[in-house]
């Protein structure tokens, strides 16, 4: 193979630079510096709704400027949160406020990490720079492929919180708020636990799981729409195999990863199916909110050493095949999760091998694979919706041409992976605001303007940003 590297230098010598240019090397990059804002006399006040990236990023660039911040996360702070998710994974106990989507650091917290986004801004090394010292890991800043891990990111939160406080930033856990406060056609604050709670302008940071919240905006009148969305299996391949496939004899070089991949399939009269959230050495885990429903997701460790490679394999779905209505999608899509969970044991997944995918088979037994607490036999084509099922199947022999030995029987498709991205649009205008109502910020993945730890982080600054200036 071959290997390629770049150099970022930190070179404070003009001769030196001169001879590097002369070499072919690129010029300098600019450093980039957050603006600056004149603090006014009387420190405004803001709510930021959310602890994940869009929120922490928010409460970051206000604090900087000398905003006093309120930042509300209804889940638990990050080590406990972990508990939970323990016992989730473990046991199969749900806590409905403290789990895999909700809690101190989102969704993401629970994740492979992954920090590349398509995004484009200014403001991507800014992040980055956050991201490496808070986790102490300087390889985020030159990887072609930055990541974390999830075991590392718990850790980070705690740092960064420490930071954020310093900053005079104030953590609310376990607070749910009930309402957003509407006087004069302007979001005056939030209400929580029935008392309202006034501040000049609210951040919502909310993810994409927060259905009582979007429900409660709809009745309030905030402008939403629906959204597309891609919903599909999780797929495990062994990672050995994924090595192979990917590397081919150079598969146990010891300075080669584990290896990652990325299939697309693309059809003039069904909808594109493709990988997403691609976690190498990880583990498949539940991701529901809800009792009644079955929801998985992928995370890897820092390491990505697990025995397995998994990723979501999903099929783009448009507004045309949900309810009516602004949350029509989001309606859909939970139906989707409980019939998923029917008529197997509590705490399961319904699972079956590709090959028997192919086959229209449901398993006599549950394939073997990450997931906990454990796996049902189950024929996935009788859960997914039929034009979904339809195109993954179709999808499946070009992925399998992208990837030859994709298709094999030692892989094995979970489900159901229907939380990609928001359902739900919150509409709002060039300046990051609400259409509807003046002093409401939507924000990051759950207003449907972001997709990943990056990109919502940069909504987050952008935001902030419009509003201070």
């Amino acid at each position: 193979p071959k290997f390629m590297a770049t150099l970022l230098l930190d070179i404070r010598d003009d001769s030196a630079l001169r001879h590097l240019e002369k070499a072919g090397c690129k010029p300098p990059l600019p450093r980039i510096q957050m603006p600056d804002f004149t603090r006014r006399q009387v420190a405004p006040r803001v709510a930021v709704v959310g602890a994940g990236p869009s929120g922490l990023f928010a409460s970051w660039t206000l604090a900087r400027a000398g905003v006093k911040v309120d930042l509300f996360e209804r889940g638990k702070d990050a080590k406990s949160r972990s508990n939970d998710v323990a016992q989730l994974m473990h046991r199969g106990i749900l806590s409905t406020e403290s789990n895999i989507c909700f809690g101190e650091g989102g969704a993401g917290t629970y994740s492979d990490g992954k920090l590349m986004t398509r995004t484009k801004s200014k403001f991507i090394p800014i992040v980055l720079e956050l991201f490496s010292k808070c986790c102490n890991n300087d390889r985020i800043l030159y990887e072609s492929h930055p990541h974390i891990g999830t075991d590392k990111l718990t850790p980070m939160l705690l740092n960064a919180r420490a930071h954020l406080e310093s900053l005079g930033v104030s953590y609310h856990f376990e607070t749910r708020i009930d309402d957003i406060w509407i006087d004069a056609n302007r979001c005056r604050g939030i209400v929580v636990n029935g008392e309202k709670l006034g501040y000049d302008a609210v951040f919502l940071c909310i993810g994409h799981s927060a259905d009582e919240m979007f429900e409660t905006l709809h009745r309030r009148g905030v402008a939403m729409a629906q959204k597309p969305l891609a919903i599909g299996v999780r797929v495990e391949h062994p990672q050995e195999l994924i090595n192979r496939i990917q590397y081919g004899r150079y598969a146990e070089h010891p300075l080669l990863p584990a290896a990652e991949y990325a299939v697309r399939f693309n059809d003039e009269k069904l909808p594109s199916a493709f990988s997403f959230c691609m976690c190498p050495g990880g583990r498949v885990v539940p991701s529901h909110t809800h009792p009644d429903c079955c929801v998985v997701n992928g995370m890897s460790g820092s390491f990505r050493n697990g025995r397995f490679a998994n990723s979501a394999l999903v099929v783009q779905v448009g507004e045309e095949s949900f309810d009516d209505g602004p949350l029509g999608g989001l309606h859909w899509i939970r139906r989707i999760e409980k019939k998923a969970a029917e008529n197997l044991p509590p705490r399961y997944a319904p699972a079956q091998s590709m090959t028997d995918f192919i086959a229209n088979k449901t398993p006599g037994t549950s394939p073997r694979t990450t997931y906990t607490p454990g796996t049902a036999p189950a024929n996935l084509r009788n859960i997914l919706p039929a034009r979904v099922a339809t195109s993954l199947l179709a999808a499946l022999p070009t992925f399998d041409r992208q990837m030859h030995g994709f298709i094999t029987d030692s892989a094995n498709f979970i489900g159901v992976e229907t939380r990609t991205s928001s359902p739900v649009r919150i509409l709002r205008g060039d300046d990051y605001a609400s259409i509807s109502f003046q002093g409401l910020y939507p924000l990051g993945e759950g207003a449907g303007y972001a997709g990943g730890i990056t990109s919502c982080a940069l909504d987050g600054i952008h935001a902030a940003i419009s509003w201070l200036a």
